[in-house]
């Protein structure tokens, strides 16, 4: 393990495979992560709201880090999702992962209970003076109640131990604030896949999202375009990617997410219970999609 001093490019927000009783199905996530490593990524992110952290137990957890920390065996770096909904058990899964070989954790903020501004930065601080990992902030209003605004990222963006921020709020102004307005050489990332040419436009960092699950190869096809300047061939990426995205309307996010992968042949279709994997016919309408992007 080597504790990350910066990041950027294109790091997947791991899905989690599972077996018919929830375990961690080790042999589709190994294939999962030979697929990206394959496809050049920077990065993986184990344990992200792709990988369903909230629905696992605290063994399969660290299982998941167990295994990706194994396969990945130091190539890239591994960013491990550490939230939880109170500082004391965010400390500790923090701890763990860096005990398992992790790089650096991902923490969205304290998630159920309303929290002020203050509330965020006294989490965060908490994580950044334990000293285990670097930590990178995790901006996903729609999931924790909780918005980590300019002001607090700012304040944040001063403590050595935190690195950057992915921001999945989907508010486009907001992450150009955040890339224009916070320290030069603090990372700002985008979690949706749909604004990942735009994020680079206006100097964002890379992404950590779910669609390089899938197509890993177009993630850093459109990042390795941009960077050259290949503006219209990055652009062209972007619109397959966003094509592929309509994969999502057939059963929901997770469920979607791990019908295409079956379909590609990675993993089983099973999520966390209480979602319900893709039925058939949506697994079909999901097939369908990735033949007509090409990826099938």
């Amino acid at each position: 393990m080597a504790m990350l001093e910066r990041f950027g490019g294109i790091y997947p927000a791991l899905a989690t495979p599972l077996n018919e009783d929830e375990t961690v199905d080790e042999a589709g996530y190994r294939r999962l992560l030979r697929r990206v490593l394959d496809a050049g990524v920077h990065g993986v992110v184990v344990l992200g709201s792709a990988g369903e952290f909230t629905a696992l137990s605290d063994e399969e957890k660290e299982r998941a880090i167990q295994i990706v920390v194994s396969e990945v065996a130091g190539q890239v770096p591994v960013i491990a999702g550490t939230g939880e909904p109170g500082t004391r058990r965010a400390v500790a899964m923090t701890r763990r992962a860096a005990k398992l070989g992790a790089d650096a954790a991902m923490v969205v903020p304290p998630y159920y209970n309303p929290l002020s501004n203050a509330g965020v930065v006294a989490h965060y601080r908490a994580l950044a003076e334990a000293g285990d990992l670097p930590v990178v902030l995790y901006n996903i209003p729609g999931c924790t109640k909780v918005t980590i605004d300019l002001e607090v990222a700012s304040e944040l963006a001063a403590a050595p131990a935190i690195i950057g921020i992915k921001d999945s709020g989907g508010n486009f102004g907001h992450f150009q604030a955040l890339v224009q307005q916070l320290p030069a050489g603090f990372t700002v990332v985008t979690g949706s896949d749909n604004l990942l040419f735009a994020s680079l436009a206006v100097g964002g960092s890379g992404s950590i999202g779910p669609g390089a699950n899938v197509a890993p190869q177009w993630f850093v096809g459109l990042w390795n375009a941009a960077k050259a300047g290949r503006t219209e061939e990055a652009w062209e990426i972007e619109r397959r990617i966003l094509a592929m995205s309509a994969i999502y309307r057939h059963g929901g996010f997770h469920p979607a997410l791990k019908g295409a992968l079956s379909c590609l042949g990675i993993c089983k279709p099973i999520v966390a219970a209480p979602q319900s994997p893709a039925n058939e016919t949506q697994l079909q309408a999901i097939g369908a999609i990735l033949e007509e992007v090409g990826l099938l």
